[in-house]
């Protein structure tokens, strides 16, 4: 019997990457430990500087690559690449989005199921990333970032 095929879309559509600036301030930059837990979300900060955000921040990329220069007087990369369109795969946080909900940022790096308002049912509008698969047992999420 053969195997099904299981789709793979991460990463799909990404390029070309946005070079971007990090924001420097304590637990809401990225470093290349943020990268290889997973904790790449990102929410625009600045002119062409991008952090973590707080939760509930609408989502605008995937961090994919940090420099390894680093701002002067501080241990914060300098630069970084980020995937703006196409799918992204996000390290998921509570509560976990669901297949055509919308995300949002948890504030870590990590993304969440899109809050709630009170003219949006849970999963939030279009605007936020539409998620296409979810892994619970890796916790993480494929969202369309458009």
């Amino acid at each position: 019997m053969s195997m099904p095929y299981i789709p793979d879309n991460e990463g799909v559509g990404g390029g070309p990457f946005l070079t971007m600036t990090i924001l420097d301030v304590a637990d809401q930059s990225f470093g290349q430990d943020d990268l290889e837990a997973g904790k790449t979300a990102c929410v625009v900060t600045g002119n062409n500087e991008v952090g973590k955000g707080s939760a509930g921040k609408r989502l605008f990329g995937k961090v994919v690559w940090v420099s390894t220069e680093t701002l002067e007087g501080s241990t914060v990369p300098a630069t970084c690449a980020v995937q703006a369109r196409g799918v992204a795969r996000f390290t998921t946080s509570s509560p976990t989005p669901q297949v055509n909900q919308m995300v949002e940022v948890a504030g870590d790096g990590t993304v969440r199921q899109a809050s709630a308002s009170a003219d949006l049912p849970a999963g939030g509008p279009p605007v936020k990333g539409q998620v296409i698969a979810v892994d619970t047992a890796n916790n993480t999420c494929d969202v369309w970032l458009g």
